[in-house]
C-alpha cells in the first residue's frame, strides 16, 4: 500500500511543476504581446500634436511674492522657465501608448512634454511648501490648489493643503481635496485617502 504522505508528495510536486508552467506560459504570452505592440507603435506614422490638453501654468496670478530668500527666489525663476515650454500631463501612459496614439516620430516631443509636467508638479509642491514653512499659508495654499487643478499626484501635496484647510477650519476645502484624491489612479492612493480621512477627522474633534 502507498503511504498517504508520498501521494501527497507527489501531488505537490505536480502542482507546483503545473503552476511554473502556467506562469512561464503566461509570462511568454505578455512578453510577445508587449513586443507586438511595441513594435506596431514604432510603425506608427506621425500624427498632429497641436491640439493635446497643454498646460498654461498662469504665472501672473499665481502668487510670485518678493522674497529675501533665495531658495523661493530660485523656485519662482524655475517655474516661470517650466511656463515658457510645453507642458501635458500623461501619467498612466507608456512610452508604447503615446507612440500608438500619436505617431513614432513624436515621441521625443511628447517625452519632453510629460517631462516638463512632473518637473512642474514637483516644483509646486516644493514651492507651496517653501512659503507655508514660511507663514504663507495662503499663498501656499493657491499654489497646491493649482497643483490639484492639473492632477498632481504628489501626496504630500494633498496632505499639506488639506492641513492647512484643517488650521482655516475649512471643513469643505477638506473634503475638496478628498475628492480630488480619488480620482488619482497612484499606487499610494489608497494610503493617501487614509491620511486624508484621518486630518479630516481630527479636524472635526477640534
Amino acid at each position: 500500500m502507498i503511504p498517504v504522505f508520498f501521494i501527497i508528495t507527489i501531488l505537490l510536486v505536480l502542482w507546483v511543476h503545473y503552476q511554473k508552467r502556467r506562469t512561464d506560459r503566461i509570462a511568454t504570452q505578455s512578453s510577445e504581446q508587449f513586443w507586438e505592440r511595441e513594435h506596431q507603435a514604432n510603425l506608427t506614422r506621425k500624427k498632429d500634436i497641436s491640439n493635446l490638453d497643454y498646460i498654461h501654468v498662469p504665472v501672473n496670478t499665481l502668487p510670485f511674492p518678493e522674497t529675501d530668500s533665495e531658495e523661493i527666489g530660485d523656485i519662482q525663476k524655475h517655474i516661470y522657465n517650466l511656463a515658457s515650454g510645453k507642458i501635458v500631463n500623461f501619467t498612466g501612459k507608456s512610452n508604447t501608448d503615446l507612440k500608438l496614439e500619436y505617431g513614432a516620430p513624436n515621441i521625443n516631443l511628447l517625452m519632453e512634454y510629460d517631462k516638463n509636467y512632473l518637473e512642474l508638479v514637483r516644483s509646486l509642491y516644493r514651492y507651496g511648501k517653501l512659503l507655508y514653512d514660511r507663514g504663507m499659508a495662503n499663498e501656499a495654499a493657491t499654489i497646491l490648489e493649482y497643483a490639484l487643478s492639473i492632477k498632481t499626484d504628489i501626496s504630500a501635496n494633498y496632505t499639506l493643503l488639506a492641513t492647512i484647510y484643517k488650521e482655516k477650519n475649512n471643513a469643505e476645502g477638506i473634503n475638496s481635496v478628498i475628492s480630488a484624491a480619488e480620482e488619482l489612479t497612484s499606487m499610494t492612493k489608497k494610503a493617501l485617502l487614509s491620511n486624508l480621512m484621518a486630518i479630516r477627522d481630527s479636524a472635526v474633534g477640534q
